[in-house]
C-alpha cells in the first residue's frame, strides 16, 4: 500500500476556535468526533442534560469506551458551562474525553478527541535559522498548506517556509527561531512556549513527584541506579532498597474551590515491597481530609510513601501524581507529574535468601548455578511406602532446635503439589509447582491430581510425650459431593501404630496423598494435619500445620446465550509493537508488515455444551489493496462451511498487509463482524468491532 501527503487546509478540519471565547464542545448525544484547540486557549463544556466527563489515559480505551483508568474532570451534572482554563493546553497533545454517566459513551456516543495544535509567532519574509534539523520536509505549494502539516504532525512545534528550495517546508519537533535573512516569500512559524496570563477566577496546580533513599535523602532514585554496581551482589541482601517518594499537590486559587481528584498511581513494574495499591486516590484512602480550599488562597498538600526496589533485577518503574481543582465558576485545572526510574539490573543470578532445612537437620541455601533451586537433601532415611498410600518414612535427625519446647516435635507443615510424578519423600522434591499457582489453559486442563504433603519432624532424643492422634482434616473439599472419589475418609489417621507411644527419633513422617482437584470450580479447600501429644500437663503438645487450596474457577455463564466476544489487534515485528505505536525509523524503512488480529472466543463455561455456530465472518477496511475493501473469512478460509465454536474456546484469524507508515494523511478503519447462533436455541447474535489506525497522528 502507498499512501501520499495531504493537501488540505485547515477548513477542512473540526476548528471551534476563537482567540476570545476559546472553544466550546456541545456536551450531548453525538459531539464533534474530534476537536482542534489551538495553544492556551479555554475549552468549555456546554453540557445538556446530565453528563460526567472523564479523560481517558489511552487512545485504546477511548475507542472501546473503557473508563477503568480514566481521570474523572467532572462528576455528574446537570446543564452547566463548564471551562478547562487555556493554561493546561500549552503542551502538544492529544486528549481523549467521555461521559460514563448511564453509559453514554456507548449508547449515544458520547466522547471526543481534543487536539491541541500551535499557535503560532510568524515572522514575514524571514526563513527559520538553519540550526535545527527538520524532522520532515516536503514540497508543499504555499504557507497555508505547510501550516495545515504542522498542525496534523503531533510533534510539530513551528515550520519554515522558503519559496526557493525545492523542499519549500520544513517542519521541526522543537520551537525554530527566525534566521534574521530576508527574504521575500519565506516565513518562519514558532509554537508557544508559554501561555499568558489568564483572567479570574480561576485555579491553577503545580504537582511534583520526587523520589530518594529512605536512608539517605541526599541521594536521588535515578542517580543511585545509574552507580549500582553491575557485579551481583553475595546475595540478596544487597539488592532490596527502600525508596522514599515525596508528593506534592499545590493548588493557587482567587476564589472557593475544591479538590477533585488527586491521585497516585504505579505504572510499568511493580516494586518488591509496597503498602499502597498501584493507584491510590488521597481523597478516598487518606490524606485530603477536607476537599475544600476557602477562598483565594493557596491550598498545599503533601504526601509520602516507601517501596522497596529490587536493584538487581531490571526494570522500569513510573509513578504519577495527578490532580483536578475545580472552582466556584466552573474553571477546572489540572496538572500532573510524573517520576521514571529505570533500574538496569546485575549481571548474574541471585537469589532469594529463604532456606529449608532437611530431615537430618541440614539447612540448604538456593543454588544460583541451578536457576535458584534448592539443592536435594541427602539421603540417609530409611524409607516407608509413599505412593500415597498415607505410610511414614522414618530414620534419624539430628537437629536440637527443632525440639527445644520439650514435646520431642516440631509444628506439623502441610503443603500441596501438583502431580508430576515425582519420586522419593516429599522434602526431597525440588522444581514442584504449588497448588494455588496452577491456572488452567483450558477446559482439558480443569480435573488434575495433586499431591497433599505432610511433614513432622521429631526430635533426635526421646522427650517423654506420648502420642495421643495424628490426624488430617480437609473441609470444602469438591469430594463432599462427591464421596465415591474420596478414598481416604474425613479425618484420615497417621501413624496409628505409634499411637499411645513415646514420641522418639524414629518415628517422623514425611509423606503424601494424592486427590483430584477441579480447578475449573471456585472453592476454598483447607486441610488442617494435627499432632496431638501428652507432655505430662506441663506443656502443651499439641500442634497443628494448615494448607488452604483457593481454586478461582472460571467465568459464570453469560446473561444470554449470545457468548461471543470478539477483538481486533493490531501489530508488527512479530507482535511486539501495536501499530498506532510504531514510529518509522529515520533511515526511511517505512513499509512494514502489519499483523491484523481477529480474535473470537465463546465465553461460555467449560462443559457447559453451549456450543456457537458462526454463520458469518467478515473485515472491512476501505483502501486494503492485497485482499479487497472487503474479505469474507469463511468463505476464502472454510470454503462457506460455518464453523462451530465449543464453549470457553478460542479461534484466531490473522492477516498480513503491507503498510507504508511515513504518510501522513490516511486513516485506516477495519470493521471486524461476526454473526453466530447458540447451539441452545435459534437466537441470531451479530457482533462488531472496529480498529483504527490513524497515520495522520
Amino acid at each position: 500500500m502507498h499512501f501520499t501527503l495531504p493537501t488540505v487546509s485547515v477548513s477542512s478540519l473540526t476548528l471551534l476556535a476563537s482567540a476570545v471565547n476559546g472553544v466550546t464542545i456541545d456536551w450531548t448525544a453525538n459531539p464533534e468526533e474530534k476537536v482542534l484547540v489551538p495553544q492556551c486557549e479555554d475549552l468549555t463544556f456546554a453540557l445538556t442534560g446530565t453528563h460526567d466527563i472523564q479523560n481517558f489515559n489511552k487512545k485504546g480505551r477511548f475507542k472501546r469506551c473503557d473508563f477503568s483508568s480514566s481521570t474523572v474532570m467532572l462528576g455528574a451534572t446537570s446543564n452547566e458551562e463548564v471551562t478547562m482554563t487555556g493554561q493546561d493546553f500549552l503542551k502538544r497533545k492529544k486528549y481523549y474525553y467521555g461521559c460514563d454517566v448511564n453509559d453514554h459513551c456507548n449508547t449515544i456516543n458520547m466522547k471526543t478527541l481534543v487536539e491541541v495544535i500551535p499557535t503560532y509567532t510568524r515572522t514575514e519574509n524571514q526563513p527559520c535559522s538553519g540550526s535545527l534539523t527538520p524532522i520532515k520536509t516536503f514540497p508543499l505549494p504555499s504557507v497555508e498548506v505547510c501550516s495545515s502539516a504542522c498542525d496534523q504532525k503531533k510533534d510539530c512545534m513551528g515550520f519554515s517556509f522558503d519559496p526557493d528550495e525545492e523542499k519549500k517546508c520544513h517542519l521541526f519537533d522543537s520551537v525554530p527561531t527566525p534566521s534574521g535573512q530576508t527574504k521575500a516569500g519565506a516565513a518562519c512559524y514558532a509554537a508557544q512556549t508559554e501561555c499568558p496570563p489568564i483572567s479570574t477566577p480561576h485555579c491553577s496546580i503545580d504537582t511534583e513527584v520526587t523520589c530518594t533513599l529512605n536512608d539517605d535523602p541526599t541521594k536521588e532514585c535515578s542517580e543511585f541506579a545509574k552507580t549500582f554496581p553491575k557485579e551481583a551482589p553475595a546475595n540478596a541482601v544487597g539488592c532490596e532498597v527502600m525508596l522514599k517518594y515525596d508528593y506534592k499537590l499545590t493548588a493557587t486559587t482567587t476564589e472557593t474551590s475544591t479538590w477533585t481528584w488527586a491521585t497516585r498511581t504505579r505504572k510499568g513494574d511493580e516494586p518488591a515491597n509496597f503498602a499502597r495499591p498501584r493507584v491510590y486516590s488521597w481523597l478516598d484512602e487518606g490524606g485530603i481530609t477536607d476537599p475544600t480550599i476557602e477562598g483565594a488562597s493557596t491550598g498545599p498538600f503533601a504526601s509520602s510513601e516507601t517501596v522497596v526496589v529490587d536493584f538487581c533485577k531490571a526494570g522500569k518503574y513510573k509513578t504519577l501524581a495527578e490532580a483536578v481543582v475545580q472552582s466556584a465558576s466552573n474553571t477546572i485545572c489540572t496538572s500532573r507529574d510524573q517520576y521514571k526510574l529505570t533500574v538496569r539490573g546485575v549481571d548474574g543470578v541471585v537469589c532469594a535468601l529463604d532456606t529449608i532445612t532437611c530431615p537430618n537437620g541440614d539447612i540448604l541455601s538456593r543454588d544460583p548455578a541451578n536457576d535458584c533451586q534448592f539443592p536435594a537433601c541427602p539421603v540417609n532415611l530409611v524409607v516407608g511406602e509413599t505412593d500415597g498410600s498415607g505410610q511414614q518414612g522414618t530414620g534419624t535427625g539430628t537437629s536440637e532446635a527443632q525440639n527445644r519446647d520439650g514435646c520431642g516435635f516440631d509444628d506439623p507443615i502441610v503443603g500441596c503439589v501438583m502431580a508430576e510424578d515425582q519420586a522419593g519423600l516429599p522434602m526431597s522434591w525440588v522444581g514442584t509447582t504449588d497448588c494455588n499457582d496452577y491456572v488452567p489453559v483450558n477446559e482439558n486442563d480443569c480435573v488434575k491430581q495433586v499431591r497433599y504433603t505432610y511433614y513432622v519432624y521429631h526430635g533426635n532424643e526421646p522427650s517423654g510425650s506420648v502420642l495421643i492422634d495424628s490426624l488430617r482434616y480437609r473441609d470444602g473439599s469438591y469430594w463432599e459431593t462427591k464421596p465415591e472419589d474420596n478414598p481416604h475418609g474425613n479425618p484420615r489417621a497417621y501413624r496409628e501404630d505409634k499411637w499411645g507411644t513415646t514420641i522418639g527419633p524414629e518415628s517422623w513422617i514425611d509423606t503424601w496423598e494424592g486427590e483430584n482437584v477441579d480447578f475449573c470450580k471456585a472453592s476454598s479447600v483447607n486441610t488442617r494435619f494435627e499432632y496431638n501429644a501428652d507432655g505430662g500437663g506441663l506443656i502443651d503438645c499439641s500442634k497443628a500445620g494448615e494448607y488452604t487450596l483457593v481454586t478461582k474457577g472460571v467465568p459464570g455463564p453469560p446473561t444470554t446465550d449470545c457468548s461471543l466476544e470478539i477483538s481486533l489487534s493490531c501489530r508488527i515485528d512479530d507482535g511486539k509493537i501495536p501499530c498506532e505505536e510504531y514510529n518509522p525509523p529515520a533511515d526511511g524503512a517505512c513499509s512494514r508488515t502489519a499483523t491484523y488480529i481477529h480474535v473470537l472466543q465463546n465465553m461460555a463455561p467449560f462443559n457447559s455444551g453451549k456450543d456457537l455456530l458462526l454463520t458469518s465472518i467478515t473485515r472491512n477496511r476501505p483502501g486494503d489493496v492485497p485482499h479487497g475493501d472487503d474479505f469474507d473469512f469463511l468463505d476464502n478460509l472454510y470454503n462457506g462451511v460455518p464453523q462451530t465454536l465449543p464453549a470457553f474456546n478460542t479461534m484466531t484469524i490473522t492477516e498480513s498487509p503491507t503498510i507504508n507508515f511515513c504518510t501522513d494523511d490516511t486513516t485506516y478503519v477495519t470493521t471486524f463482524n461476526t454473526v453466530s447462533t447458540p447451539d441452545s436455541g435459534t437466537t441470531q447474535c451479530e457482533d462488531e468491532v472496529m480498529y483504527t489506525l490513524d497515520l495522520s497522528s
